[in-house]
């Protein structure tokens, strides 16, 4: 019995808020499952879910297979939730439902496993196990014994399209008795009582109303309408309860034991679909992707080439734009471990440092990651401070940003990753230069790594003075937005000393406040 599949092991690596500002709650987001639930630090496994999503891809129909498991598989929930609550006695018409959703499960998996060309298309051991496991049921004498035997039954009971039901009236026309009169294997039709006066012929129309069908979710509340779907349910479950209670006790023992083996890979075939669905979106969008290279914790890797943000790429994909796509290098280092990255407003800091951000997640959860090479070890926790982000509460946002980065420092370690951008840019540049220098230094006592997006140039004069002066600091470094002539934006992030200025003039230039328009057009 296949016991495991993506191996979920609940590792954090980072809370809701930083999944919100680094923008994977839209890029991954499924109600379906926790994403926190699939990352981890095991890199055998993070190798062994890279396999299975490049089952996904490139086994041909194996992604439209697990869309319709899962869809089936979903209405086992369903119906189990139902179950609950409509009482022990009267489940026999939802042990139908569930009876059949699994012979189709079962029989149209066995049939796209057997008629593949080569069983060695998979490359993963688990979907080898998977589908060798559902042959093997499909083909047991069990099962073929309860398709038998329950053939007929399962087909009466799935070939219900409608119920037609008859009242009783007293001679003030108040109902006094009511039942169901016909279970039907076609839907009542929607009529009108005009109709049948204008035409003079009052004759039984089959199964057409004389008055508009109307959608009952509709009209009516949805207590009202759990109460009567429910009725109707015991209704029609009373009808074929006797002979579901027949079936022998083995077959329910049967299907209880299946219906749990596939209802608990349910969750991951969710995930692999999302997770699928991206690869595709990236890959139309034309960047190149890549297997991520796993070293151990210990050596801190992180080394990217052509490196670009996932929710970016899809986004310039969808509006025609990815040939203006820019990737970018980056490197941590023994002498680059804190970075400090300058350049103009707009000229691609942010999207930079969400796109590191972004490949660490997708490394750790075995995605492909976009980018044209990734060496990575895997982190303990993922750091982001973008106040324009965060949520900023009653107290001045100097003091926010204080707090946060506080309670940044109670878990920090040498196997983080921290992101920072325009951290206390609320204060004056004096005041906000000193906390950063002084929270830069204390990143780097920790041993992690970190990126700090900043407008403070005068940090630059005052990591260089530690340098030289009180020989600490040696782990930082510097990274750059390109411009180009002073005013081009070029959104190359380089790994080089910015220049110290400010670039004011390609800021003014831009909103055509610059000396020159203002005095001379």
């Amino acid at each position: 019995m296949l016991q495991k599949f993506l191996e979920q092991g609940f590792f954090p690596i980072c809370d809701k808020e930083t999944l919100k500002s680094l923008g994977v709650d839209k890029l991954l987001y499924n109600p379906k499952f926790n994403i926190s639930d699939y990352f981890t630090d095991d890199i055998a496994v993070l190798q062994r879910r890279s396999v299975v999503f490049g089952d996904v891809l490139n086994v041909a129909g194996l992604y439209d297979l697990l869309q319709k498991m899962t869809k089936r598989l979903s209405s086992f929930s369903e119906i189990l939730r139902s179950e609950s609550e409509i009482g022990n006695k009267e489940r026999s018409i939802f042990s139908a439902k569930q009876l059949q959703l699994y012979f189709e499960i079962i029989d149209e998996a066995e049939q796209y496993y057997v008629t593949l060309p080569d069983k060695e298309f998979f490359a993963s051991e688990e979907f080898k196990q998977l589908f060798e496991q559902i042959h093997t049921i499909a083909n047991s004498k069990e099962y073929l014994d309860l398709k038998k035997g329950t053939h007929k039954l399962i087909n009466k009971i799935t070939h219900i399209k409608s119920i037609s039901v008859g009242f009783n009236f007293d001679t003030k026309l108040s109902p006094v008795e009511m039942g169901i009169t016909s279970i039907n294997d076609q839907y009542i039709q929607s009529g009108k009582l005009i109709d049948k006066i204008l035409r003079m012929d009052f004759s039984a129309d089959g199964l057409q109303a004389i008055e508009p069908i109307v959608a009952v979710d509709k009209t009516l509340f949805s207590d009202e309408f759990d109460v009567l779907q429910n009725s109707l349910l015991r209704a029609v479950d009373k009808i074929f309860t006797r002979a579901i209670r027949d079936w022998p006790r083995e077959f329910t023992k049967y299907i209880e034991d299946q219906l749990s083996f596939l209802l608990n890979l349910l969750s991951d075939f969710q995930f692999i679909l999302v997770v699928t669905e991206i690869h595709k979106k990236l890959m139309e969008s034309g960047v190149p992707m890549c297997v991520p290279n796993y070293h151990g914790k210990d050596e801190r890797v992180f080394h990217a080439k052509r490196l670009y943000n996932p929710a970016l790429a899809i986004r310039m994909s969808e509006v025609g734009e990815s040939g203006k796509l820019v990737g970018n290098d980056v490197k941590f280092d023994d002498k680059g471990r804190i970075y400090i990255l300058t350049g103009p407003n707009n000229g691609g800091k942010s999207v930079f440092m969400v796109s590191v951000g972004m490949a660490q997640i997708l490394a750790q959860l075995g995605m492909l990651v976009p980018a044209e090479q990734l060496d990575i070890s895997p982190v303990d926790h993922i750091y982001v401070h973008f106040p324009e982000y965060q949520t900023k509460e009653k107290m001045g946002r100097l003091e926010d940003e204080c707090a946060r980065v506080k309670d940044i420092f109670a878990t920090i370690n040498e196997y983080s990753l921290c992101l920072f951008d325009e951290t206390f840019s609320s204060t004056d540049s004096d005041e906000g230069c000193q906390l950063a220098f002084e929270v830069l230094r204390a990143i780097e006592s920790f041993g992690a790594h970190a990126i700090f997006g900043t407008h403070f140039h005068h940090l630059v004069r005052l990591i260089d003075e530690a340098k030289t002066e009180l020989n600490v600091c040696q782990s930082f470094d510097y990274l750059c937005a390109g411009i180009f002539g002073g005013k081009q934006r070029t959104y190359r992030i380089t790994r080089s000393k910015p220049e110290g200025k400010s670039y004011a003039s390609a800021i003014a230039e831009k909103y055509g406040l610059s000396y020159e328009k203002l005095a001379h057009d």
